[in-house]
């Protein structure tokens, strides 16, 4: 299934962020599906980094993470979520404000078995976010569950899957001279996208 290919010509903002995406492709970004996601603890605390898009539809935005992780258990306790992407070739950014909620089982089971080896590897091995006594031992483990399942197919973890970021405000930046950049806001109410202009 092709990354992008659930989205209809009724969701406009979300159209907008896959051509974004493709135009950062097409001018040599590395990775130009990387995404700011940022989440609170229960203090209010906010945290960020980066993930990665791996798929984008008319329900919203999917990535894959480790439950239990902090990313993971933020949004479990609060799952209003925040995102960024930007663009330094194309000069472009896309703010999202949504909440997330998990997957399906089984859709985090096919994209699992979807994943390279050595992912597939990592994602069993290492408990996000987690304390360990050495870097060291961390990869022999995974050598060791590599040696283990050589010849067996790995099961996703039930710690290890997907969220889906559902937007209700996705907001389109593109810079200008003498800082009068272009700000494209939509803003999901009562079942469809309201389009606004933004001053800089």
């Amino acid at each position: 299934m092709n990354l992008y290919d659930l989205l209809s010509t009724t969701q406009e903002p979300l159209l907008e962020i896959h051509s974004w995406i493709q135009e950062a492709k097409e001018a040599g970004v590395g990775l130009p599906h990387a995404m700011n996601i940022a989440t609170t603890n229960q203090q209010g605390q906010p945290s960020s980094r980066m993930v990665l898009l791996k798929s984008l539809s008319d329900d919203g935005l999917v990535f894959f993470t480790d439950y239990e992780g902090q990313k993971g258990q933020h949004i479990l306790n609060n799952n209003k979520v925040a995102l960024n992407f930007w663009w330094a070739k194309t000069n472009k950014q896309i703010r999202v404000e949504g909440s997330c909620y998990k997957v399906p089982e089984a859709e985090s089971d096919e994209y699992f078995q979807q994943r390279p080896r050595g992912s597939q590897i990592s994602a069993t091995a290492s408990h996000q976010s987690s304390k360990i006594s050495s870097y060291e031992d961390l990869v022999r483990e995974a050598q060791a569950l590599e040696i283990e399942f050589i010849d067996k197919s790995l099961t996703r973890p039930a710690r290890w899957g997907g969220f889906l970021i559902k937007p209700k405000l996705i907001e389109f930046w593109i810079d200008q001279k003498n800082r009068l950049h272009r700000r494209k806001l939509f803003i999901f109410k009562e079942g469809k996208w309201e389009e606004s202009l933004l001053s800089p």
